[in-house]
C-alpha cells in the first residue's frame, strides 16, 4: 500500500502539519482588523465576550400568513444589518423551523445591538388629519368604554389638542398625560372603540415622551408612500441646525408617486412614521418632493441617526421579532476565562507529559510528539470548519488531552505484551499496533455516537463542547495510530540494531488475579447505597434547575465594592421580582442573580427583557448606578427551557440507543445491553452525586453527563474487545473466568488512563474558573463511577445475562470483528464449563 513506506508517511504528516497551519494562519487574516487583533481560532463569546440571541417571529400584533417566507426574509434582512454594523465575524443563522441564532461575538453595545436587530424599520408618510375629526368622536368613544366596563377617566380629558390660545399648534397633535399614555392605547385598541375611530383616520403615538406628555397624532390611514421604495439612506449633520438627520432616496417609481403626494399636499403637515411611531413632529411640506428627502431627528444623537440609516439601507422586516432566549458574556469575564483555560490547559498537559514519559520512558516521548501534532490537528480543524472555541469546547480540549493518551496507553501495554513473549522489536510493533486497533477503534466510535447526539441536541456552548470533543477523538486516532507509529519507524530506521522498544521498566498491577466476578454483590450493595442516598435527598431537597431548563434570568455582577445580598433582594421585591435567589460570589464583590420571569410574562421576549430591565433598576437603587458591571446574564423563556429539558433526555436516550446497535453490530447484542446497563448505572450514580452535593442542573452540567457517558462507554469495550479476544484463544475457561482475566490484564491501562485523566480534570476544576468548575467536579467523579462500573458492573452484568439468556454468540465467535493485519486469528474455542467466578 502507498502508506507503507516511511517516506510517504513523513509526506502525509508533513501536509497535516502545513494544512493546519495553514488553516490557523488563514483564520488569523480574516480576523485581523484595526480594532482587535487577529487569533488563529475563533472564539466563542464566553472567552471574548458578546451576546447570542434567540429570535421568533411575534405574531401577537400582525400574524404571519407565511412564517417560512417571513422567516427567510428575516435572516436575509438580520445578516444586511449585522455585516454593516460592524461586528467582527457575526452568525446570523437559522435554528429549527421558526427560530433564528444571532451571535455578536466582541460586542460592546448590547443594547444598541438588540435596538437595531428588533427594529422592524417600517418607514412611512403619512400627511396630519386637519378636520378635527378626532375631537367630535371623542364623547362616542367615551360612551363605549363606559359601556365595556373600562374606566381610565373621560377621553375628551386625557386626549388634548396642543394649542397656544384659540389656533392648533399642529393640526392633528394632540397631548396625553405621559403616566396615562398607556392605558389610554389599550383603550382605544378595543375593538368596539376602534370602530368609531373616524373614517380614513389612523392614530399613531410620537416615539418618544416630550416633557409630561406623550404625543398623540391623527393621520391618514393610507401611507403615502413607505420604505419599500427606498434605495439609500445616510447619516449626517445638518449645517444649518447642526443637528442630526437621516437623508434618503428613493427609487424612480417611489419618487414619482411621492412627488405626486407632496406636489397635491403643499403647505399641509406631513408625519414621518417608523414601526407605526411618528419620528418627531411632522414637518409642512414646503415644495413639491422627489426622490430624495430627509428626516430630521431633533433631540437625538448622530449615533442614533447612523442607526435609523443602517436599519432604512437593510430593509424592514416583514413581522416583528421577539426574543426568547439571551446571554450576555462581558469582555472581562471572557478574559478570565481565556486565562484560567490557558492555565488549565498548562498545567493538565504538563502533568499528563510528566505521567506518561515517566512510566512508558523513550516511547512516552513518542507519544508527547504525538501529541503536540494532535493540538495542532485540533486547532487546525476548528480553524478549517470556522468553528468556535469556546469555554466547554476549550474544557473539552484539555479533557481530550488526557484521553487522548489512552490510544497511546492501549499501544505500549500490548508491545510490553508481546516483548514480553520475546517478540523482537519489529514484531512487537507490528503486534502491539495490531491487537491495539480493534479496542481503539470500537471506543473511540462510541464516544463520537455520544459526542454526535451531544452537539445534534444541545446547544450554544454544549454544541461548542461536543464539535471540539468530535475533532479532539477523530485527531487523537489520526496521531495515536499514524503518527505514533511512524514516529517508531523512524526509530526503528535510525538504530537498526534495536531489539526492543523502550516502553518502561515498571508496571503498574502486573500479573493481579483479583476476582472482581465474585465482588459483584458487595458492589451493587454500594451502588445502592448511593441511590438511595441519592433519593433522600431528593425527596427532601428537590432537584435545582439553572436558568437553561426553568427558564428565566441570571445575572452575574462585578461589584465596585462589596454588598450584602439581602438589600439587593429587597430592590428586587420592590421592582417585582419576586422569589430572586441572590447569591455573593467570592469576598462579596461580585453577586450571582437568579431571577423568574415577572408574573404574567408568558415568554414573550418583551418580558424577558422587562425583567432583565427590573433586575438593572433594582440594582441601581441597592448598589448605585455605576458601582457594578455586569459581567455575564441569561435570559431564557419557559418555551425555550422545557425544549432544552427534552433535547437533554433525547440527547441520553439517543446515544444510548445508538450505542446499543453499534455494539449489537461489532460484538453481540448481549455485550451492548451490558454496556448500556453499566453506563446507565453512571448516569443514575451521577446525578445523585449532583443532587446530594446540590449542584444546579444546567446545558454544562448536560455536558458533563454526556462525557461521563463517553468515558464510561469507552472504559468498558476496552473490557469487552480483550474479553472476546480471550474467549477465542482461552479453551476450557468458563465465561466468569474469562470475564476476571480480562478485566486483571486491562487493569494497567485503567489505572494510568484515569489517572492521566484525573490529572487534567484536577487542572481545570483548581484554574478553570467558576464557570467550567461544576463540569469539572462532574467528571471528576465520573471518572471513578465509570471505572468502578466497568469493572464491578458491566462484567457481572454480562455474566448475568449470559445466565439467563445463554447463546451461543458469547460463548463463540462474539460478533464481528476487525479486519487485522500482520498476523493470524485464532479459531475461537467454545466455553463449555461454568467455574469459579459465576456463584456468590
Amino acid at each position: 500500500m502507498l502508506l507503507k513506506t516511511l517516506t510517504h508517511r513523513l509526506v502525509l504528516i508533513g501536509l497535516l502539519i502545513a494544512g493546519s497551519l495553514s488553516a490557523l494562519w488563514t483564520n488569523y487574516r480574516r480576523t485581523d482588523s484595526p480594532d482587535r487583533p487577529g487569533m488563529p481560532v475563533s472564539l466563542g463569546l464566553d472567552l471574548q465576550g458578546g451576546m447570542q440571541l434567540a429570535l421568533e417571529l411575534d405574531q401577537s400584533e400582525r400574524p404571519s400568513a407565511d412564517p417560512a417566507r417571513d422567516i427567510e426574509l428575516a435572516l436575509t434582512i438580520l445578516r444586511k444589518r449585522m455585516d454593516e454594523f460592524g461586528v467582527v465575524e457575526p452568525l446570523v443563522q437559522q435554528a429549527g423551523k421558526e427560530r433564528i441564532l444571532v451571535e455578536l461575538p466582541g460586542l460592546r453595545d448590547p443594547e444598541r445591538a438588540k435596538a437595531i436587530i428588533r427594529r422592524n424599520a417600517f418607514l412611512e408618510f403619512r400627511i396630519t388629519d386637519e378636520s378635527r375629526a378626532l375631537e367630535r368622536a371623542l364623547p362616542a368613544l367615551d360612551r363605549a368604554l363606559a359601556g365595556l366596563g373600562v374606566s381610565i377617566g373621560p377621553l375628551t380629558e386625557l386626549i388634548v389638542p396642543t394649542s397656544d390660545g384659540a389656533s392648533y399648534a399642529m393640526p392633528g397633535e394632540y397631548a396625553v398625560p405621559a403616566p396615562r399614555w398607556r392605558s389610554v392605547d389599550s383603550a382605544l385598541k378595543h375593538a368596539e372603540v376602534r370602530r368609531l375611530w373616524p373614517r380614513g383616520i389612523d392614530l399613531k403615538w410620537a416615539d418618544t415622551t416630550t416633557g409630561e406628555h406623550r404625543l398623540l397624532y391623527a393621520v391618514s390611514d393610507r401611507p403615502m408612500i413607505t420604505g419599500k421604495n427606498l434605495v439609500d439612506a445616510r447619516a449626517r449633520t445638518d449645517p444649518l441646525t447642526n443637528g442630526p438627520e437621516v437623508t434618503f432616496s428613493l427609487d424612480h417609481e417611489g419618487g414619482r408617486r411621492f412627488g405626486d403626494g407632496t406636489g397635491r399636499n403643499v403647505g399641509r403637515h406631513m408625519a414621518i412614521l417608523l414601526d407605526g411611531r411618528v419620528q418627531g413632529r411632522p414637518a409642512v411640506i414646503e415644495s413639491r418632493i422627489e426622490r430624495e428627502g430627509r428626516i430630521r431627528m431633533s433631540g437625538r444623537s448622530i449615533g442614533e441617526a447612523q442607526d435609523l440609516a443602517l436599519t432604512l439601507r437593510a430593509g424592514s422586516l416583514p413581522t416583528p421579532l421577539k426574543i426568547v432566549e439571551q446571554r450576555e458574556v462581558g469582555p472581562s469575564l471572557g478574559e478570565d476565562s481565556i486565562r484560567g483555560g490557558i492555565t488549565a490547559g498548562v498545567v493538565g498537559t504538563a502533568l499528563v507529559i510528566a505521567i506518561v514519559i515517566g512510566y512508558y520512558a523513550m516511547s512516552g516521548v513518542l507519544a508527547v510528539l504525538a501529541l503536540g501534532l494532535y493540538a495542532l490537528i485540533c486547532f487546525g480543524a476548528l480553524a478549517l470548519f470556522g468553528a468556535n472555541l469556546t469555554l466547554p469546547g476549550l474544557a473539552g480540549f484539555v479533557l481530550s488531552i488526557g484521553m487522548a493518551v489512552d490510544a497511546n496507553v492501549l499501544i505500549f501495554e500490548r508491545i510490553r505484551e508481546q516483548q514480553a513473549r520475546g517478540a523482537d522489536a519489529a514484531r512487537a510493533l507490528a503486534e502491539g499496533f495490531r491487537y491495539a486497533m480493534p479496542a481503539i477503534i470500537d471506543s473511540n466510535l462510541t464516544t463520537v455516537i455520544t459526542a454526535f447526539f451531544l452537539y445534534r441536541f444541545g446547544t450554544g456552548p454544549v454544541r461548542g463542547f461536543g464539535v471540539t470533543l468530535i475533532i479532539g477523538i477523530l485527531a487523537s486516532m489520526v496521531t495515536a495510530v499514524f503518527v505514533t507509529r511512524t514516529l517508531y519507524l523512524v526509530w526503528l530506521k535510525l538504530r537498526p540494531g534495536t531489539t526492543s522498544l523502550s516502553v518502561g521498566r515498571h508496571r503498574l498491577l502486573q500479573h493481579t488475579a483479583f476476582d472482581f466476578i465474585g465482588a459483584r454483590r458487595k458492589a451493587y450493595a454500594a451502588t445502592a447505597a448511593l441511590l438511595l442516598i441519592g433519593t433522600g435527598f431528593l425527596g427532601t431537597r428537590g432537584v435545582t434547575y439553572g436558568v437553561d431548563f426553568n427558564g428565566g434570568t441570571l445575572h452575574e455582577v462585578s461589584l465596585a465594592r462589596p454588598a450584602e445580598a439581602g438589600p439587593v433582594r429587597n430592590a428586587l421585591e420592590a421592582h417585582g421580582v419576586h422569589g430572586a435567589e441572590v447569591q455573593r460570589v467570592g469576598a462579596g464583590e461580585g453577586l450571582r442573580i437568579r431571577a423568574a420571569l415577572v408574573p404574567g410574562a408568558g415568554g414573550s421576549g418583551g418580558d424577558l427583557e422587562s425583567t432583565s430591565t427590573a433586575v438593572a433598576g433594582a440594582l441601581d437603587d441597592a448598589v448605585g448606578s455605576g458601582q457594578y458591571q455586569v459581567t455575564r446574564s441569561e435570559s431564557v423563556g419557559p418555551k425555550v427551557g422545557s425544549e432544552l429539558r427534552m433535547q437533554a433526555v433525547m440527547a441520553i436516550l439517543l446515544s444510548f440507543l445508538g450505542v446499543l446497535v453499534y455494539l449489537a453490530w461489532r460484538f453481540e447484542w448481549r455485550f451492548g445491553l451490558a454496556a448500556v446497563a453499566a453506563t446507565a448505572h453512571d448516569i443514575l450514580v451521577t446525578i445523585a452525586f449532583i443532587i446530594i452535593v446540590g449542584l444546579e442542573i444546567n446545558l454544562v452540567v448536560v455536558a458533563a453527563l454526556l462525557t461521563v457517558v463517553g468515558y464510561s462507554l469507552n472504559d468498558t469495550i476496552v473490557i469487552f474487545d480483550r474479553v472476546r479476544e480471550n474467549l477465542r484463544e482461552r479453551g476450557g475457561a468458563s465465561l466468569g473466568e474469562v470475564l476476571n482475566r480480562s478485566v486483571n490484564e486491562t487493569l494497567p491501562r485503567t489505572v494510568l488512563t484515569g489517572g492521566t485523566a484525573l490529572a487534567t480534570l484536577a487542572a481545570l476544576g483548581i484554574f478553570g474558573g467558576e464557570v467550567i468548575r461544576p463540569f469539572a467536579v462532574i467528571m471528576f467523579f465520573g471518572i471513578f463511577t465509570g471505572t468502578f462500573s466497568s469493572i464491578f458492573i458491566a462484567s457481572p452484568v454480562l455474566a448475568a445475562i449470559h445466565r439467563r439468556w445463554p447463546g451461543a454468540g458469547v460463548a463463540t465467535t462474539v460478533g464481528r470483528q476487525i479486519p487485522l493485519t500482520g498476523g493470524t486469528t485464532p479459531s475461537p474455542v467454545p466455553i463449555t464449563r461454568t467455574g469459579p467466578g459465576l456463584s456468590g
